[in-house]
């Protein structure tokens, strides 16, 4: 499988796979092609400070937000990828840190504090197999690099699970004696819907998922959706993700100036040309004495 930018479709998908016939190789099985990356809906500009260099990313910003950011984006057509900073931020602190992590970090507490750090047997089921039951849509969004709908499934089940808490308000529970157990099982409910989620996110937030695996103490599969997670024990909750702020992608912004100021000031190194400089130029009278032919080859052998 190849994946290309769109300004090289022409040779990706006709000159190369006829080099590969050629020369005996099999052919790609599929060439995909993406749009351009723009910033802030303009060309990178080096001026602006949007030329942004992985490293520079990497020096301010979690790389999870990014893949996150552009899978939310992506889709099975050559659309230009636009990464809108302001956009950027507040889609990550809202589906990733407000709907997301938060389901585990105000559930998880009170499992580790009151109820031994061990998940409850949920009588009623039904939403987590609701959830459990959209995987073979979501696989099939994957598999067709449709990412953008992926994302937006499983933001909607986010949702739906924020919604369950909210409503059932186990914070509320936990200070009525007599309704302890209930407390119990919305808690184990919530963190198995998060659990659920989370392996549907694997593919596009792999660490997350790794952190998310420590502290359910469960490997996340495709295959184990549907473990059930009664009598399980949790290790203690520890922050997966911190919001995005906006002063550090302002001092990403500047990085990326500064960065390209300080190649802009620093000495060239000498080329080649500089170490053996070309002849004088001729004049014309001097090029026309020179008998240029056009050769038809005759034959050829093997050398």
């Amino acid at each position: 499988y190849h994946f290309i930018g769109k300004d090289i479709v022409y040779f990706h998908s006709l000159f190369w796979p006829a080099m590969l016939e050629g020369a005996g190789y099999r052919q790609p099985n599929s060439v995909y092609a993406h749009g351009y990356v723009t910033v802030n809906g303009a060309k990178m500009s080096k001026s602006k400070g949007t030329f942004i260099k992985a490293r520079t990313y990497l020096d301010h910003l979690d790389p999870e937000y990014l893949r996150y950011y552009y899978a939310a984006k992506l889709s099975s057509r050559i659309d230009d990828l636009d990464l809108n900073l302001e956009d950027f931020t507040q889609r990550v602190n809202s589906d990733l840190v407000g709907k997301l992590v938060n389901l585990a970090s105000r559930t998880a507490g009170f499992i580790t504090k009151r109820f031994d750090g061990k998940l409850a047997k949920v009588a009623d089921n039904s939403l987590a197999e609701s959830f459990i039951a959209k995987q073979e849509q979501i696989a099939e969004f994957y598999e067709t690099r449709e990412y953008g709908k992926a994302m937006r499934e499983i933001m909607a089940l986010a949702d739906i699970a924020n919604g369950y808490v909210v409503a059932a308000a186990p914070w509320q529970l936990v200070k009525q004696e007599d309704k302890q157990e209930e407390a119990h099982q919305v808690c184990s409910n919530a963190l198995n819907l998060f659990r659920i989620l989370v392996t549907y996110l694997k593919p596009v937030l792999p660490r997350l998922a790794a952190d998310v695996e420590a502290f359910m103490q469960q490997p996340l599969t495709w295959d184990n959706l549907a473990a059930d997670m009664s009598g399980h024990e949790i290790a203690p909750f520890k922050a997966l993700m911190q919001r995005i702020e906006l002063d550090k992608v302002a001092a990403m912004v500047d990085a990326s100036k500064d960065n390209l100021q300080a190649i802009e000031t620093a000495p060239k190194a000498e080329t080649e040309l500089d170490l053996d400089p070309i002849s004088d130029e001729i004049s014309f009278d001097d090029f026309a004495k020179i008998d240029l032919r056009i050769a038809k080859i005759i034959k050829a052998e093997h050398v």
